[in-house]
């Protein structure tokens, strides 16, 4: 085993037999002036990801820490599953990520993050911007963030409000997480946004510009493979239960118009597919935060509708 690793890579798997190859060569892949180690969660693989890690471990024994889960954990209700599972292993002063499933494509990937986070002592985070690309490997779009999203910082209220660091692109610093977590946050469904929440209290974070890496959009994705209602669904929960943590008057501020824009999309999405009596309960919740939109919303809801 490495020791002093300066980044702990952080791995997510399950039944990625099809994927991680790639990913853990896009991790071998980088070329640093510093040591780093991968740190492996796999959530008891039945496809023969098992054996991939296996042959990684044989070939690479310094570089590879894994532990394999005997039974699933994710689908027994349990979340937060890398701060529960990987962090306590991560002996890096900085942590990356990349799930089996993703994979990065810029070998000065970690350099640059190291860099820029050593010379910005006042940042918890560091992300680039990334592509996506479908089951296949094939490119789907490059260069996903565009416009307001290229702003070099990104603070916490930014978070609360408006769009988090995407965790394929980031490295955090470890002492971030210093205070742990809430018991909240593991009965969190989006527990990616909790965790830039949690980091940024402490700093913000910085967007470098440039593409680092590829999210794969399919099926089976613990993301990706949800149903746009239930993206929306899952958001609003999430928010709700960070709502119940962040609660200063400036956080509290910031997620309320969160959650209100989450309604107002989820309402049309229902509204589109029929379900007129949740739509119109979301639209009673809004009506009390902004009654004026939320009366446009609902006239074009019933647009919706119909059409």
């Amino acid at each position: 085993m490495i020791s002093d690793p300066l980044v702990s890579v952080s791995c997510l798997s399950f039944n990625h037999a099809n994927y991680i190859r790639q990913c853990f060569e896009g991790i071998l892949a980088q070329k640093t002036n510093f040591p780093f180690e991968i740190v492996v969660y796999d959530d008891a693989s039945t496809d023969g990801t098992i054996e991939i890690i296996q042959e990684y471990i044989h070939k690479y024994p310094d570089l590879f820490n894994v532990f394999f889960q005997k039974e699933n954990q994710y689908s027994k209700g349990v979340r937060g599953i890398a701060p529960r599972f990987n962090f306590p292993r991560c002996r890096g002063k900085y942590i990356a990520f990349c799930e089996g499933d993703d994979f990065w494509i810029d070998p000065d990937k970690l350099q640059k993050q190291v860099d820029f986070l050593e010379e910005n002592q006042d940042f918890t985070i560091c992300c680039t911007n990334y592509s996506e690309v479908d089951q296949d490997g094939k490119l789907l779009k490059e260069n996903i963030w565009d416009g307001f999203r290229l702003s070099p910082v990104i603070t916490h209220e930014m978070i609360l409000e408006h769009y988090k660091p995407k965790i394929l692109t980031s490295m955090f610093r470890k002492s971030a997480f210093k205070n742990g977590f809430p018991n909240i946050f593991s009965q969190t469904f989006n527990t990616d946004n909790f965790l830039c929440a949690i980091a940024t209290e402490n700093g913000p974070a910085g967007f470098l510009n440039f593409n680092s890496g590829c999210y794969r959009v399919h099926n089976q994705g613990v993301w990706s493979g949800k149903s746009e209602i239930r993206q929306f669904e899952m958001q609003l929960d999430t928010f709700f239960k960070m709502k119940g943590y962040f609660k200063n008057q400036k956080q509290q501020r910031s997620i309320d118009k969160r959650i209100y824009s989450i309604e107002r999309k989820l309402s049309r999405i229902y509204a589109k597919e029929k379900e007129i009596g949740k739509s119109l309960d979301l639209i009673k919740r809004m009506m009390k935060v902004d009654p004026k939109d939320s009366i446009k919303v609902f006239i074009g809801n019933i647009v919706a509708f119909i059409r």
